[in-house]
């Protein structure tokens, strides 16, 4: 046989291999060499080369020798010349050697170890090959799907760490991110630290904790809320960093003593995220004694103030969100601080203050305070009464009484009388509550209107302030029968309570307050005319005062509003924010009607009036908060004042001669504080 013009070496099969005991199997060997190999006695040999094409297949089963390593039989490829091969000893190979018609049988011994990949074919190198990479790939999807979020998830990445939110109704919502250290141990009375970094990912799908608080304000009410409480939320319809949305940060209020930056109804939503397509930020800030006892043993070397550490809470948030809120798609050089009643006074502080200067670009106070006054040393002196009940002598035995033990030993019904029962009445000569807020040279280096006045360190930004036409209505005096008063009644409680100012002024306010007056009921008229006394008393009046001086004092715009829808039925009294069945234009009927929360407040479904009054005050404030300013049909002030109803028409000099009389009788400082 011949291949190429060369001679063909065949190899049989070999059952045995008798030297080492391994049985082996060789066939269909076709070889461009001939081996020269030795006997089994282990002499050399010699052996020519003469074909030039081979082809071979060889398979061997291993066994042990009896005096020799485990070995492997195999034919391999060989390239030699002429001379002879060497061939180690104690290695066995068995050949048959067919040259023409001659048979010779050769063995060869061999005692290195093969590695089993050089017989392996190429298509054993391929499947393994194959099942690798698929290992990897499988790998690689499976690191994908853990990372990857089931739906209905979002995560963000913030300075302080990563956090996964919610997605739903078109936006997302990211809530309890802290903003700040846990205020607790020696931190507790002390200004706000950095928070905690987390390497994990936290979940920011609920609200956490409330801060300390006690609802109703007295000592007898229920303890709610921990120190770990300085929690931040965002919710926003994108993620997109470069989206460059608006911002709306909401500052919660409630006396400065109570309520949060979650409460159901007066807070930020999803829908109003998505509707608007605006950023809105609500957070937690320490009250009462926690956020603003000023007591002088509360001072130490690096601390030289006491009180307003909820006012140093409500800055770091603002820094918080100038570092963090491009993350949730928000613009940080377009930020608008908003807040109601207690958190409309802290807007009016911030405003004031040079700590939170270069933080927000516009802002507007909803039913906030005018007064604010109180220096330090005052707050301090008047605040020994806490102390007193405490029993403590220094800051350390402070901090070591219970949350409990705290908020029970403040004065809320004693002067200082930090519930403020009597701030929905009318004022009684010479009776004032104590300040709870003060002037303590750090936060508010002298009071607002005094830093406006003298050109002190302030923020010029665009300026809202608004109030409602029957503010006390909310929770007014008497509430147990008030809706039910004749107007003998109304006549006989102003005359008793304002007497005690002069004998004429209660003949005076019955003449600008008629019976006459149009009244939008059929009932509960007398309720609305004595409310609207105490509003523009405690409220109304005062920030007319108050928005004519910031006009004076401000390069930017300032606007004035008051709400007058009466609503189409009476408030569904609940819970701890909505606790008489107000019918006029009460405290929080504006900002309730911003969250889209009327409806639920009714208990029922809107009018169309109400319809009208929620879309329109949600329309003027988001397009404040997106531009700066108010539309042309709403001038600034003190040209005049925009009236907040279905519709929305203006008012020169709104209710001057009302205003006048309070202020001719000096009824301004019985305005609202906290």
């Amino acid at each position: 046989m011949s291949c190429c013009g060369n001679k063909v070496h065949s190899v049989q099969r070999v059952d045995t291999c008798p030297a080492v005991g391994i049985k082996s199997t060789v066939s269909s060997v076709w070889t461009n060499s001939a081996a020269a190999v030795s006997p089994l006695n282990g002499k050399k040999g010699k052996a020519a080369a003469h074909a030039r094409c081979v082809r071979w297949r060889a398979s061997c089963v291993t066994g042990v020798g009896a005096d020799s390593p485990v070995s492997r039989v195999y034919v391999t490829r060989v390239k030699m010349n002429e001379d002879a091969f060497e061939v180690p000893e104690r290695t066995e190979y068995r050949y048959l050697v067919q040259e023409e018609d001659e048979e010779e049988w050769q063995y060869v011994r061999h005692r290195h170890y093969i590695s089993p990949f050089l017989v392996l074919s190429r298509r054993c190198i391929f499947f393994i090959c194959l099942g690798v990479l698929s290992l990897l790939a499988l790998a690689s999807y499976l690191a994908y799907v853990a990372q990857t979020l089931p739906p209905g998830f979002a995560q963000v990445t913030t300075d302080c760490g990563r956090f996964r939110g919610r997605q739903k109704n078109g936006a997302y919502t990211f809530k309890g991110i802290p903003y700040a250290a846990p205020p607790v141990g020696n931190l507790r009375w002390a200004p706000p630290q950095e928070p905690v970094y987390s390497s994990s990912v936290t979940d920011a799908g609920h609200f956490r904790s409330m801060c300390p608080q006690v609802r109703p304000l007295s000592k007898t009410g229920k303890v709610m809320g921990q120190e770990d409480c300085l929690f931040i939320n965002v919710w926003t319809p994108t993620l997109q960093p470069d989206a460059k949305l608006p911002v709306m940060v909401w500052i919660h209020g409630g006396y400065l003593h109570m309520l949060s930056g979650g409460e159901q109804g007066y807070s930020p939503t999803e829908k109003l995220a998505a509707d608007t397509q605006m950023v809105y930020v609500s957070f937690n800030y320490r009250l009462n004694a926690f956020g603003f006892l000023a007591l002088e043993i509360l001072r130490d070397a690096s601390n030289k103030t006491s009180g307003n550490y909820g006012f140093m809470d409500q800055i770091a948030a603002l820094k918080w969100v100038q570092r963090n809120i491009h993350v949730f798609g928000g613009d940080p050089g377009k930020v608008t601080i908003f807040g109601q009643s207690s958190g409309g006074t802290s807007v009016w502080a911030l405003m004031t203050s040079p700590l939170a200067k270069g933080l927000f670009h516009a802002a507007v106070d909803m039913s906030g305070s005018y007064v604010l006054n109180a220096t330090l040393e005052e707050a301090e002196t008047i605040n020994l009464v806490f102390l007193k009940k405490t029993g403590c002598k220094d800051r350390d035995c402070l901090r070591r009484l219970s949350i409990k033990q705290i908020l029970q030993a403040l004065p809320w019904q004693e002067y200082p009388s930090w519930a403020a029962d009597d701030l929905t009445d009318l004022p009684t000569e010479g009776k004032f509550i104590g300040p709870v807020a003060v002037v303590d040279g750090v936060v508010l280096e002298a009071p607002p209107l005094e830093v406006w006045e003298k050109k002190g360190s302030y923020s010029d930004v665009p300026f809202v302030i608004g109030t409602t036409a029957q503010e006390a209505d909310f929770s007014p005096p008497a509430q147990k029968n008030i809706s039910m008063w004749t107007w003998e009644d109304y006549e006989w409680f102003v005359t008793a309570k304002l007497q005690t100012f002069s004998k004429n002024l209660s003949k005076d306010a019955l003449n600008l307050y008629p019976r006459t007056d149009s009244c939008p009921t059929r009932d509960r008229c007398p309720e609305r005319a004595y409310t609207t006394m105490v509003s523009d008393i405690r409220a109304a009046c005062p920030n007319n005062d108050l928005a004519g001086r910031a006009a004076a004092a401000l390069k930017s715009p300032v606007y004035r509003y008051v709400v007058t829808h009466t609503p189409s039925g009476p408030i569904n009294a609940s819970g701890d924010l909505l606790v008489f069945p107000s019918r006029f234009s009460f405290h929080l009927l504006d900002v309730i009607a911003f969250f889209g929360a009327l409806e639920a407040a009714l208990g029922k479904p809107l009018s169309v009036e109400d319809k009208r009054f929620q879309n329109l005050i949600t329309h003027h404030l988001v397009n404040f908060a997106k531009t700066g300013k108010m539309e042309s049909e709403w001038p600034v002030y003190p040209a005049a004042t925009a009236l907040l109803s279905d519709s929305l028409s203006v008012a020169n000099n709104y209710s001057a001669a009302r205003c006048d009389l309070w202020k001719e009788h000096g009824l301004y400082a019985y305005a609202w504080m906290n």
